[in-house]
């Protein structure tokens, strides 16, 4: 009796119910994690105007996908969670090299900016690190929704991922 009520954790997982968490069928993987860095592109955009936002940029710390679904209170983070531990090998490697570049990024800026607090060079550090995520992010976006395959990113530019998803 119990074999009945009991469902399989790999067909609890049906594109339909992805679909309906935000997160992609084939990839398994969430674009809502992408706001841990898009919170901090705007606040490095602020940086040349706002000098004051810097402080909230050096308080980031780098979350891994696991760690920003557990602390998040995304409605979904459990199916979130399954997903990620069950997604394609590609998919999540392509994913997570994206996401380790990202983080040597900012923490790359983090390092520089507490050097150069207060002065006019922390709003140049900080639109030349916005630009690199951006672009990072976008790539990222486009491996997370099945748009870029490659490894190296010479199969499709952001802007074909970009250009890409908003045509679905």
């Amino acid at each position: 009796m119990l074999d009945v009520v009991r469902q399989d954790s790999t067909t609890a997982l049906t594109p339909e119910r992805l679909r309906a968490a935000n997160i992609h069928p084939d990839t398994r993987l969430a674009t809502d994690y992408l706001n841990h860095f898009n919170e901090v592109i705007m606040l490095l955009e602020l940086v040349p105007t706002m000098p004051d936002c810097v402080d909230d940029v050096l308080a980031w710390q780098p979350a891994s996908y696991q760690q920003h679904f557990i602390r998040s209170h995304y409605r979904d983070k459990d199916l979130v969670l399954q997903a990620f531990a069950e997604a394609p090998v590609g998919s999540r490697r392509r994913f997570l090299a994206l996401v380790a570049e990202m983080d040597t990024v900012m923490l790359d800026t983090i390092a520089q900016l507490s050097s150069h607090a207060g002065t006019p060079m922390a709003g140049y550090i900080a639109e030349e690190a916005s630009d690199r995520l951006k672009h990072l992010a976008a790539r990222t976006s486009g491996v997370m929704n099945a748009v870029i395959e490659d490894d190296e990113g010479d199969g499709a530019s952001a802007q074909d991922a970009i250009d890409a998803l908003m045509t679905r």
